[in-house]
């Protein structure tokens, strides 16, 4: 035989649990609206864009290639995108976005150091970054670097010169006047350097960062004179060229 068992009688809900709900809704409710109303807010907007570092680019190609502008959001694009945006332009090698609330985004630009200039085919000067790009010279301006002359733009050698230039420490790229390739048979990519203090350096664009301390050792503390240096390193003062010869 089943003895049934009585249901449980549900406790009455206090008119104290119903009023903590109907507070807990409320508290939601005005969460909300405050969410609305900040993203509606100039608060939620960029006031301002400052851009720092740049020297061959113009503040507005910058702007421009963040695609944003005063006014749009200022949380999104996230920050990283927002960089990779601006990487994108030829003379920059990096570059971060600092938003500062309220409203004020700083975009530090990085671009590739100017480590020599040429004549352009129109017979303007133009300035030449690490990594190859001319860009032409600002008004006024006069680059104190190395010409480099005979060159192709779209040499290979030629890049990787640059970017040896570009660990030259500033110095030794000031001392330099004129840079031409030089190749050989041995050595396509050898080049000849010519420097203010007036020496003469022979090496290759491959071999110019190894060589870099020996070359700043040898132009300080030597009388002018040719170095040569690629499997082994020479040097000969001019002096030596021209004395004359034992009787």
């Amino acid at each position: 035989m089943h003895e049934r068992i009585p249901a449980l009688k549900r406790e009455p809900e206090t008119p104290r649990r119903r009023g903590g709900r109907l507070l807990g809704l409320v508290i939601l409710l005005f969460a909300i609206v405050l969410v609305v109303l900040f993203f509606r807010s100039s608060l939620s907007k960029v006031q301002e864009i400052h851009v720092t570092g740049i020297r061959n680019l113009a503040e507005t190609e910058v702007k421009a290639a963040l695609a944003a502008k005063p006014g749009d959001s200022f949380f999104t694009p996230g920050s990283e995108k927002l960089a990779g945006r601006v990487r994108k332009l030829p003379p920059v090698k990096d570059v971060k976005v600092i938003k500062k609330f309220p409203g004020s985004w700083e975009v530090r630009v990085t671009e590739y150091h100017e480590v020599a200039s040429e004549l352009a085919a129109d017979g303007g000067i133009r300035i030449v970054l690490e990594n190859g790009l001319a860009l032409p010279v600002k008004p006024g301006a006069l680059p104190d670097k190395p010409i480099l002359t005979g060159w192709k733009p779209d040499d290979a050698v030629r890049k990787r010169l640059c970017e040896a230039l570009g660990l030259l420490p500033e110095p030794l790229l000031a001392d330099l006047s004129e840079i031409k390739p030089d190749p050989s048979k041995a050595y396509p990519d050898k080049i000849k350097l010519f420097t203010r203090s007036r020496f003469e350096v022979i090496t290759t664009a491959g071999k110019l960062k190894e060589k870099i301390p020996y070359l700043s050792d040898l132009v300080a503390n030597r009388e002018p004179g040719r170095i040569v240096m690629l499997e082994a390193d020479t040097y000969l003062p001019f002096s030596a060229e021209n004395a004359p010869a034992a009787p």
